[in-house]
């Protein structure tokens, strides 16, 4: 994400973005970045729950083995 700060950074050194769509890009990577942390925070949180429940009952198992 970080080259994404700094590419928007060189294109505003060169003049090529006005300030207000500068502006609205730098907010919008801003809310990629915390899209992404949601998005990461959610799958370690579903991966824990995934882990600590069986993906099917004791008894269903067993009659399956048998």
């Amino acid at each position: 994400m970080n080259n994404d700060f700094d590419r928007l950074n060189k294109l505003r050194e060169q003049q090529l973005l006005n300030a207000e769509e500068a502006d609205w890009i730098e907010d919008l990577l801003h809310r990629l970045e915390e899209a992404e942390s949601h998005n990461k925070r959610l799958r370690e949180a579903l991966l824990k729950v995934n882990g600590k429940k069986p993906s099917m009952s004791t008894k269903l198992r067993d009659a399956l083995y048998e």
